[in-house]
């Protein structure tokens, strides 16, 4: 890594990026195909353990609104090129230690002690799976570079690893590292000089079956691992380490879909902090409850201590029916200096911070105060988290990104996302919740239109998964949709996950069906409250989005008026067909899939598929279709998109359809939305809008 010492170009250009606005193009929207497609090269920071310095990752180029036209490139050069500056925050005198540009990029940061830190070069090697890169240390003035480790990718999708997972602020000469030099699955634990880069091994990682996955593992303050929880078939499998003995052993093991409870960090003192629901040793429930709940548990005796909180409504973390993640949070915040807990992080219909550290808690509360419209969250902070860079972002705001000194009573603005993008023309989320058919609660999102398009227009929009949550930040498809003037619905229908076991097990085998007349009951809720008016509601969605799209088509025929289906399933029988095989060599959520989706081999197999495969009804539809769809789509591949072309037309159906040849399941390039955009707003002013 080359040094330069002499530059003021990364800051300005930071501080340019907050300024950069495009002018709207020739359309009467609000927002044009352009800057929506525009990706943003977002920096990355990292603040010193004694905050006298602040690292800044930052791409290869202006953060500007400028389509890469090649598709195989999918962004411009030198996006995913990232230059290193550390800043003196006592003085603001900048060091580039990396420029970013072509051999000079670097693909990690992480700080080793207040001196000296860690970081890799991009990745080097040929191949899709080939992932081959070199961590070194080197000290805050670009002097004493150290190899420290060489990762080598591994075979059939696996890949090499070197992680640090622990500090110890009274050993600057050491820190401690998760690798897996010995076995591409299995993590072993190092103690590690970085200076010299020699290893010391601490334990080697636990003994796993061929077709288990490691979860997630968890490590004491001194480094030493303590439990490791893994994936095997419908199984999820809790080990703990033995110190003495330096034995892995099973704690416990439960099913999917089953109580259960994991940790989510560990105390000095050995107790875990657990979410889920509270067991006696037999596996029975103790407390029942529907969400997953926040316990003090003891694994040397195997009992809950106390119950430290519970959401009624929300789970804090964990595994939505010990299944599946709640995708809200649920980590915990940790000094790394004390090991105290500062706080619990989660999310119902916005972020919640369950603080259990005073004074961190009056900080969040001073920069909410100062942001009321937005969330707030510290992404980097010193070790006395009086210095630190603070991401404020919204469902109406990609991202801004600032400097905060307590000390000092500095809060000064750093960076800007999509800075093209006028925060004025931009829809804000509302969290609804609407009753369904059978008297069940739906959350949902409702995002009002930005532009007046001469009608009260709306678009269902499904979340894909389907068992996941629906996110509630910034969405740049619910943007495009109110920027044309459609109010939009985004409902967590039943098998979505985070809201608890019953919310998630009712959609088991519910693809079509009940699943599906949550999103029908979504529409007449709008519809109901004069969001929608009936004969301009259409339905989108991608993946199990663009599904639930043509189970709309075909099944609520005459409650469409256009349906969009990106990436969506079509035929039940060839995505249930060996799924879990075709998606991982693990097969690791094969018998889940089964659970949650539906099965094409048990009792009334045939029957369920012949129900619930839109293709099989393509004669029921009667609104414009249009079907978008990438080439490399591995997880449902084209032939879905190709098969409901040919049965749409065979029956004389409207169907429009557009396919990238560079793009898999879903689009990244910026050619590719771009295209994708214009597409759908050309469909729109064609079937629904009739925009002349």
């Amino acid at each position: 890594m080359k040094k330069y010492t002499n530059n003021s170009k990364f800051l300005s250009m930071l501080f340019i990026s907050l300024c950069i606005n495009t002018s709207l193009n020739a359309f009467s929207y609000p927002i044009s195909t352009e800057e929506l497609s525009c990706k943003s090269s977002n920096p990355s920071f990292s603040i010193s353990p004694s905050g006298k310095y602040m690292a800044i990752m930052t791409p290869d180029i202006l953060n500007e609104c400028k389509i890469e036209p090649d598709r195989s490139e999918y962004v411009e050069d030198g996006f995913f090129r990232k230059g290193l500056t550390i800043v003196n925050l006592d003085t603001w005198e900048q060091r580039m230690l990396s420029n970013g540009s072509q051999g000079e990029s670097i693909s990690s940061f992480r700080w080793a002690s207040d001196n000296r830190f860690f970081y890799s070069p991009a990745y080097q090697g040929v191949g899709r799976n080939s992932r081959a890169y070199t961590v070194f240390a080197m000290d805050v003035d670009g002097k004493n570079k150290t190899n420290l480790a060489s990762v080598n990718p591994g075979v059939e999708g696996d890949i090499g690893s070197f992680s640090v997972y622990n500090m110890d602020m009274s050993d600057p000469d050491h820190v401690y590292v998760r690798w897996n030099n010995r076995r591409l699955r299995v993590p072993d634990f190092y103690k590690l000089n970085i200076n010299t880069g020699k290893p010391t091994l601490i334990a080697f990682g636990p003994d796993i079956g061929d077709k288990e996955i490691i979860y997630n593992i968890w490590a004491n303050n001194d480094g030493m691992p303590v439990a490791a929880l893994t994936d095997v078939g419908i199984e999820r499998v809790l080990y703990t380490y033995n110190e003495n003995t330096k034995e892995w052993s099973e704690h416990y093991r439960y099913e999917c879909q089953n109580p259960h409870f994991i940790p989510i960090s560990v105390s000095e003192g050995g107790l875990w902090l657990v979410t889920g629901q509270k067991l006696d040793s037999n596996g029975n429930v103790i407390d029942p409850h529907e969400t997953n709940a926040l316990y003090l548990y003891d694994p040397k005796t195997k009992t809950f201590i106390e119950k430290l909180y519970e959401d009624k409504e929300y789970d804090i973390g964990g595994y939505t029916g010990g299944c599946r993640d709640t995708y809200n949070g649920g980590f915990a915040s940790i000094d790394p200096v004390t090991n105290e807990l500062l706080s619990v992080n989660y999310q119902t219909y916005e972020p919640v911070r369950l603080f259990f550290n005073d004074d961190l808690g009056r900080t969040y509360k001073a920069l909410e105060q100062v942001f009321p419209n937005d969330w707030v969250s510290i992404s980097t902070s010193d070790n006395s988290k009086k210095r630190a860079v603070v991401r404020v972002y919204g469902s109406n705001n990609p991202g801004e990104y600032y400097y905060l000194d307590l000390d000092k009573g500095e809060l000064k603005p750093l960076f800007t996302s999509h800075p093209w993008l006028d925060r004025s023309n931009l829809s804000k989320k509302e969290f609804v919740r609407y009753k369904a058919r059978d008297d069940l609660s739906i959350p949902a999102y409702l995002s009002r239109r930005t532009f007046d398009a001469g009608g009260n227009y709306f678009v269902i929009l499904p979340h894909g998964g389907p068992n996941v949550k629906q996110q509630i930040g910034f969405d740049m498809w619910v943007q495009f949709f109110t920027s044309r003037g459609f109010n939009v619905l985004q409902p967590d229908y039943r098998g979505s996950t985070g809201y608890g076991m019953t919310h998630y097990t009712l959609g088991n085998r519910q693809w079509g069906k009940t699943m599906q007349d949550d999103i029908s009951d979504g529409v007449q809720w709008a519809v109901d409250n004069g969001y929608a008016d009936a004969d301009k509601v259409c339905i989108a969605g991608a993946s199990y989005g663009g599904y639930a799209s043509m189970a709309g088509a075909v099944f609520t025929p005459d409650l469409y008026s256009c349906v969009i289906n990106f990436v969506g399933v079509s035929d039940m029988r060839d995505l249930l067909k060996n799924f879990g095989s075709k998606s991982s060599r693990f097969n690791s959520w094969e018998d889940e899939g089964r659970l949650e989706w539906g099965d094409d081999k048990g009792p009334g197999a045939d029957q369920y598929i012949q129900e619930i495969s839109p293709i099989l009804h393509v004669k029921n539809i009667t609104a414009p279709v249009l079907i978008t769809h990438g080439s490399n789509d591995y997880t449902v591949p084209l032939k879905h998109a190709q098969k409901l072309k040919r049965e749409m037309e065979k029956e004389g159906k409207v169907v429009e359809y557009f396919v990238e040849a560079k793009e898999g399941h879903g689009f990244f390039g910026e050619a590719a939305n771009l295209a994708h955009y214009n597409v759908q707003e050309a469909f729109l002013e064609k079937y629904v809008t009739k925009k002349k």
